[in-house]
């Protein structure tokens, strides 16, 4: 355990990123024109999708098997 601990401290921001990019997702709202729109993205920030609501843009993430969060 402590050897991948000391591993994972010495990785850059963007292979630290890359760790999660393809199981992991996250939806962040955004507003846009006055309307908000959930956009999800990959651990590594690249944008996958956009929805209406957050809860169709969680389902939409989990059944393209990411593990998905709603963060702020």
């Amino acid at each position: 355990m402590q050897y991948q601990e000391a591993t994972l401290r010495h990785l850059s921001p963007a292979a630290f990123g890359m760790l999660g990019s393809m199981d992991m997702a996250y939806v962040r709202a955004f507003e846009e024109s006055g309307t908000v729109v959930f956009r999800i993205f990959a651990a590594n920030g690249q944008q996958l999708g956009e929805e209406k609501s957050a809860d169709t843009a969680l389902v939409v993430a989990r059944q393209n098997d990411f593990e998905a969060f709603l963060v702020n």
